[in-house]
């Protein structure tokens, strides 16, 4: 207890002043009167995931633009022994944790098998003051409105001084931990929502508070090197029995990624695009399937696909590549498609 009194006290002397801590503000007890954008409503439940622990869930998680990986709260996932991600259309993927930061508390997962085909940019710039943002409390409701209430520095985890982290207003509710912090001026991420971190033996804060865009940004990009071997596919589940032609279920290639290893296998996509039913002789009924036959491989090595298009199967052999960095000093937004497109 003097360790900690000592660092708070000495954290204070060094920045925070005479700033109270997340508990002792008086924040708004109901949402402000903020309009929610129809670019929020439609986007954000599209670009919004549900983590899980097997089949418990544990938090949201917002999917980043370009590279598909997922952004979410580490402190809810740290000790998650099967980690999983549910997207928005239903399907299941396992997942791995790329990179953490444990001081702010945020983790990047990466699912073992795909991609979803929608995500968010991370801002360029930080947020202001008194701006509108929107979050999903819970996966695939309805969206949340409120402000950057002010900026806020406290000790976070590992004793780490946190500067320029977001109040909002309203505290968003426990179930939107992990969400992602729309933006609506610029339809970006400005923010993730992360708990405090009570089992951290020095905290600031008592409520959920949203870590700024910059330490997302960084972290981000951080992790562009630590990529699990990418086939450069987008794949829709067909579950079992949805077609004659597929009574046991497989993965339709919704889109190739030029340059990427199916492109080079010469693997099609779209709405009648390849259809992988088998990855190395064991059926795919889902991308948790391929995902598990995938684990453990690495860049530079083969895995051989069994294909069907029209009527006829074949196999394909791909050589594994590392995900590509993502694109620097972009603004393009992500073209909305619906799984399958």
């Amino acid at each position: 207890m003097a360790r900690s009194l000592t660092l708070i006290a000495l954290c204070s002397a060094l920045s925070l002043g005479a700033t109270p801590a997340l508990s002792q503000v008086a924040l708004s007890p109901e949402p402000r009167e903020v309009a929610t954008p129809p670019n929020a409503r439609a986007r954000l439940p599209r670009v919004t995931v549900n983590v899980l622990d097997g089949r418990d869930s544990l938090a949201r998680g917002v999917v980043l633009q370009d590279t598909g990986r997922i952004l979410t709260a580490l402190v809810p996932v740290r000790e998650a022994r099967d980690l999983r991600v549910v997207y928005p259309d239903g399907r299941i993927d396992r997942a791995r944790v790329v990179a953490t930061d444990p001081a702010w508390g945020v983790a990047l997962l990466e699912g073992n098998a795909g991609r979803w085909v929608e995500g968010l940019r991370i801002s360029d710039r930080d947020g202001r003051a008194r701006d509108e943002v929107s979050w999903v409390p819970i996966a695939g409701s309805r969206v949340s409105s409120g402000l950057l209430r002010r900026r806020r520095s406290f000790v976070g985890g590992n004793a780490a001084l946190l500067r320029d982290a977001w109040e909002l207003d309203p505290i968003p509710a426990n179930s939107a931990v992990g969400s992602g912090v729309f933006h609506h001026a610029t339809a970006t991420l400005v923010g993730l929502i992360v708990p405090p971190d009570r089992e951290s033996e020095i905290t600031g804060a008592d409520v959920a508070f949203a870590v700024p865009a910059t330490v997302l940004r960084a972290l981000a990009n951080s992790a562009a090197a630590a990529s699990r071997p990418w086939l450069g596919l987008v794949m829709v589940e067909i579950p079992p029995g949805a077609s004659v032609r597929f009574a046991t279920g497989g993965l339709r290639i919704s889109s190739v990624a030029a340059n990427g290893p199916g492109a080079a296998a010469g693997l099609r996509g779209g709405p009648n695009g390849d259809v992988i039913v088998a990855a190395e002789n064991r059926a795919v009924r889902s991308l948790a399937d391929l995902g598990d036959i995938l684990e453990g491989r690495q860049i530079g090595q083969e895995v051989t696909l069994r294909v069907t298009r029209g009527g006829a199967t074949f196999d394909e052999t791909l050589t594994l590549a590392a995900r590509p960095a993502p694109r620097e000093g972009t603004n393009e937004q992500a073209t909305p498609r619906a799984p399958g497109e």
